[in-house]
């Protein structure tokens, strides 16, 4: 009796090969390898099945009554096989090709480890990263936006990736000068968002009525480096911090602020397997890096 668990199905393709061909050698030239391996991977399968499928003779093989029953049934199987194939092949192309992502320019976040991460999973996909720098120019010519604000765009179809802790950081050495003890006391440079979406002097203003603040600026690597300088601090969120930056939060069981970050899609590509996939693999990773990246900060 035949072990179907234990059967090397792949002998079914030197079954078909002879078949089709009517002889070793043309099976064997076809499948370009060896004309004793296309007899050896015959005579295994006669033996996993206990029968004869093919008569030898001088004009080559033919297939016996078992033969030809077998050739009926492998042929469906050799055309759900290519039906398989194809599909794949269908969805690698699919998620081929250039996508077009935006992300504000002083976003305060560095996604650099997830895009990387990312672009090896799928190295079919060509990213093309855009930087905006106002509301004007994000969401028209990207497939997918990245952005931080608690109030995203009515007409995209958004997917919420979670509230990123914004808190207050500064160079260590400068949080522990002993004149910089209360958040009144502390000089800030504020993070300022071309987009409009996020206004963090009037979140500040909320906390300290006259802040002293001696700079503005939208590039949030600037931030960091005048913070490392210590030359006063910032509301920013940990998930842009350098692991080598000597930075660390003020206060954090006090002083903590969210804002929400979001995948943003045009309607049309609700269906587009690119940014399906972008959003899914996003929405997992960037919460598993968000965790973890905070976790360093504490």
């Amino acid at each position: 009796m035949c072990d179907y668990a234990h059967m090397d199905w792949s002998n079914l393709e030197y079954f078909l090969a002879v078949a089709k061909e009517g002889s070793l050698s043309a099976a064997a030239k076809s499948l370009k390898v060896n004309h004793s391996t296309v007899a050896r991977r015959i005579d295994r399968l006669e033996s996993d099945l206990n029968v004869h499928l093919f008569r030898r003779h001088n004009k080559g093989y033919l297939l016996t009554e078992h033969g030809l029953a077998l050739e009926q049934e492998t042929k469906k199987v050799d055309q759900q096989i290519y039906q398989i194939q194809r599909v794949f092949k269908d969805k690698e192309t699919e998620l081929s090709g250039k996508l077009v992502i935006s992300k504000p320019a002083s976003g305060g976040i560095n996604v650099t480890p997830l895009i990387a991460k990312f672009l090896k999973q799928y190295p079919n996909i060509d990213l093309d990263m855009r930087v905006v720098h106002s509301d004007e120019e994000d969401n028209f010519d990207a497939d997918i936006s990245l952005v931080l604000t608690n109030h995203p765009a009515e007409h995209m179809i958004g997917t919420d990736l979670g509230a990123l802790p914004m808190n207050i950081y500064g160079a260590d050495a400068y949080l522990r000068q002993t004149n910089k003890t209360e958040i009144e006391d502390l000089d800030w440079i504020i993070w300022k968002d071309d987009s409009g979406r996020t206004n963090m002097e009037a979140r500040l203003k909320q906390l300290v009525p006259n802040p002293s603040i001696i700079m503005r600026t939208n590039s949030f690597g600037e931030i960091i480096e005048y913070l490392n300088e210590g030359l006063g601090v910032s509301m920013i969120s940990p998930i842009g911090i350098p692991v080598s930056s000597n930075l660390k939060p003020f206060r954090e069981d006090k002083y903590s602020f969210d804002i929400h970050l979001w995948l943003l899609s045009h309607p049309d590509l609700r269906n587009n397997a690119k940014v399906q996939v972008f959003k899914k693999f996003f929405l997992d990773e960037i919460q598993s890096f968000i965790t973890n990246k905070i976790s360093k900060y504490r």
